[in-house]
């Protein structure tokens, strides 16, 4: 092998591939994104209620298969909403009122997400100790309360594409209207 070839191999081991600007932005804003999805920068963190790549809670939707089906704009609208359908007002027998969201339902048992609950608390409950289930008004999806911003939003979002895909592709706050 000649002298120069072995260098140029030698210095793409070294070094690794050379990346594209819009590479390195997408990957960028992915890092961004996953530190406000693990962290919070504001509000409380989307791991509270959801899990990705191992880390977090499987309280809420799987937000991994919403994001591999839902495009950008539906992925910041889900996430700006103040109210989903998930989450009902339950009364139970004794009085207690809460704002939850059910696990599962088997044979006279159900598993209910209590989300007064900060981490939420799965309550195993008989299906006669609930009085009622109804539209929920009061309880509010955190995101929406943190005001992100466009490219807070942007970030998030390429973050769930990448965890869902596998593809980092930079998200433009254009792409969110």
């Amino acid at each position: 092998m000649n002298r120069t070839l072995l260098c140029l191999v030698s210095a793409a081991l070294v070094c690794g591939p050379v990346m594209k600007a819009e590479d390195a932005a997408a990957t960028a804003q992915v890092e961004r994104g996953r530190s406000m999805f693990v962290n919070a920068g504001k509000g409380m963190a989307c791991t509270t209620c959801h899990a990705l790549e191992g880390v977090g809670n499987s309280v809420g939707p799987d937000v991994k298969k919403l994001a591999s089906v839902i495009g950008p704009r539906g992925l910041a609208t889900t996430i700006q909403m103040t109210m989903t359908c998930y989450v009902q007002e339950v009364k139970l027998s004794n009085g207690h009122t809460f704002p939850g969201m059910e696990k599962d339902k088997e044979k006279g048992v159900v598993h209910m997400w209590d989300l007064s609950k900060v981490p939420a608390t799965l309550l195993t409950l008989k299906e006669s100790d609930i009085d009622s289930q109804k539209t929920n008004t009061a309880w509010k999806h955190p995101p929406a309360q943190a005001k992100y911003n466009a490219q807070e939003l942007a970030d998030i979002i390429a973050y769930l594409k990448f965890a869902s895909t596998g593809v980092a592709k930079e998200v433009k706050d254009s792409e969110l209207q």
